[in-house]
């Protein structure tokens, strides 16, 4: 009885690309997400939150305007309040109220983003906006 010897396979080549990230190159990625994610809480402060009032308790509250925005202890701001109006027919888009809500004093700066304010006068909530009083 003679023993035949299979063929022995060709080995299977493995044709996937394949990309590695070398240390340099993991650093630039980090480095542009980092600068990306601080650009977006710039982005975010000055187009999204400024002026919105962050907190309240009792009649003292933060508001998302500092220093950098130019507030200054003493500035009377309006409070104004955003609310969805009533449906207008045929209106694709959505009708807005903007109605005056009161008055805050800034009492003190706390950074560069924000302030401590009391209430001179209306029932002011989290999510209203405040605005510099212009003569």
């Amino acid at each position: 009885m003679s023993m035949q010897m299979l063929p022995t396979p060709a080995p299977i080549r493995d044709t996937r690309k394949r990309f590695s990230f070398g240390r340099p190159a993991m650093m630039l990625v980090l480095s542009l997400a980092f600068a990306t994610a601080a650009n977006a809480a710039e982005f975010t402060h000055k187009y999204v939150m400024r002026g919105q009032v962050l907190d309240v308790q009792d009649k003292t509250l933060v508001v998302c305007i500092g220093k950098e925005d130019g507030a200054q202890v003493g500035q009377v701001l309006n409070v104004v309040r955003h609310q969805r109006g009533p449906h207008r027919h045929k209106s694709a888009t959505p009708n807005f109220v903007r109605t005056d809500i009161g008055k805050v004093r800034i009492t003190s700066i706390i950074d560069d983003h924000y302030a401590k304010a009391t209430v001179v006068d209306g029932n002011v909530k989290i999510n209203d906006s405040v605005e510099l009083v212009r003569d």
